[in-house]
């Protein structure tokens, strides 16, 4: 039996525990933009079922709250991108009081008596492979047909999970990503692949491209004017500037030329476009979604999914970009502050309180791309709940082709840490306990500085 089949069968029996439940349901999802899509997913099939069903969506998932789950009044618990890694403590405390069904694709601690959809168990890489939205979808579907519409969230949680590799999706959501397109639900083509690319005006998008640097357009706004209107593209419509995703196919290969004869690189810039059917880029778009969980309006996400509330997703971004903006200031502010900002062998942000642990993995994400720190790998630390520190590491692709693996690294000292972590080889994360945190600087440090 082939790994997908295997998931199917899994999915099928959770169905079925779904279809004739009778009572009162329960859905819990992680905050993220997976969780929220998957949360997303379940919900739709929920309420096209007409099952009556709560949700919430929850950072992460402790052992007190399985203890609060255990005396709700639902009998029924749906856990979705949140659950595997606690499968002992949901097998200990929930499987004696409650049905519970896990569709989820992170490692998981054990398999347990409960229905488990995990794609471990088909030897599948969940971290690459698959999100928990495609798990849930592959879960909805099997419920029932008439929902294929939801692989579009699918591939947002995917992209959100950072599971695309230059530009494609790999494993089991390539194949989602077929489905999508043949049912003419997502569009795909080749295109420039730049920032806000259907939600900033073009200048701004070729202003703000600064890998590769695009000489006299990057960081020059009068200069990427000009670049546009050389090239025989209308800035403005209507009075309002452009986007990117408003050019036609047509306009755009003017763009592409223009950047060809005026000697300046293309072919980094050149990806697959996906485009959803409310006309965002699905980049754009799951960074939205993701944003809701970061601002603590999860719900949210889930109300701009299940409604295409565009208007939401514009006043989310708004907010979102705001306070992107003020944690940035932070960085570049204390650039020469040592207690917070410096380099040895790698690129550390010591935030403590000074930006939201929600926030510290897109300032890392940014200070690595925007050529901050000279290191080939950058981490940030901020404080987080319950005496905990929140760590996010990035590497450049380069050292990642040389062998790096940063989720095994920061996995390993976490081991060690009496931590909680992991993640993929180019972005990892974890939590510590706070007083470790100088430790765990050290050892990554360290680690780094062997491998690289």
């Amino acid at each position: 039996m082939s790994g997908l089949e295997e998931l199917r069968e899994s999915a099928s029996e959770a169905a079925e525990k779904i279809r004739d439940f009778d009572g009162k349901i329960r859905l819990v999802g992680q905050y993220d933009a997976d969780g929220i899509s998957a949360t997303s997913i379940a919900y739709e099939m929920l309420n096209r079922a007409g099952k009556d069903f709560e949700y919430e969506i929850i950072k992460q998932l402790y052992e007190e709250d399985i203890e609060r789950l255990k005396e709700e009044d639902e009998g029924l618990i749906l856990f979705v991108d949140i659950g595997s890694g606690k499968a002992s403590s949901i097998e200990e405390i929930l499987t004696s009081e409650k049905d519970v069904v896990v569709s989820d694709h992170h490692e998981p601690s054990e398999k347990g008596s409960f229905i488990h959809m995990n794609p471990h168990f088909s030897g599948i890489d969940g971290g690459e492979a698959i999100s928990a939205a495609g798990m849930t979808f592959i879960l909805a579907h099997e419920f029932d047909e008439e929902n294929i519409d939801l692989v579009e969230w699918a591939l947002i949680g995917a992209t959100g999970d950072m599971q695309k590799q230059e530009g494609e999706f790999m494993g089991l959501n390539k194949g989602l990503e077929e489905l999508a397109l043949e049912n003419n639900i997502i569009e795909k083509r080749r295109g420039l692949d730049l920032y806000g690319r259907s939600t900033k005006p073009l200048k701004d998008s070729l202003k703000y491209t600064t890998d590769p640097h695009l000489e006299g357009i990057s960081n020059d706004e009068m200069g990427a004017v000009q670049f546009v209107k050389n090239q025989g593209v209308d800035i403005r419509e209507n009075g309002d500037f452009r986007t990117l995703s408003d050019l036609t196919p047509e306009e755009e290969k003017q763009l592409i030329n223009g950047l060809i004869k005026t000697g300046r690189p293309v072919k980094p810039l050149l990806n697959n476009i996906y485009t959803l059917k409310n006309g965002y880029e699905i980049g754009e778009f799951s960074t939205v979604i993701n944003a809701c969980g970061r601002l603590g309006r999860a719900k949210d996400g889930v109300k701009i999914l299940t409604e295409q509330d565009l208007g939401l997703a514009k006043t989310v971004s708004r907010a979102y970009g705001r306070k992107i903006s003020e944690s940035l200031r932070f960085v570049e502010n204390n650039r020469e502050n040592e207690e917070h900002i410096y380099e040895d062998r790698i690129g550390v942000i010591d935030a403590e309180d000074n930006i939201e642990d929600d926030f510290i993995g897109t300032v890392t994400t940014i200070s690595m791309s925007n050529g901050f720190f000279d290191s080939p790998v950058v981490m940030g630390v901020a404080h987080a709940e319950k005496g905990k520190s929140k760590v996010s590491s990035r590497a450049t692709k380069e050292l990642v082709e040389e062998g790096l693996n940063l989720g095994e690294i920061i996995g390993e000292i976490c081991e060690e840490l009496d931590g909680e972590g992991g993640g993929h080889n180019v972005a990892a994360g974890a939590k510590i306990p706070r007083e470790n945190k100088d430790e765990f600087i050290e050892m990554l440090q360290e680690k780094i500085s062997s491998e690289a």
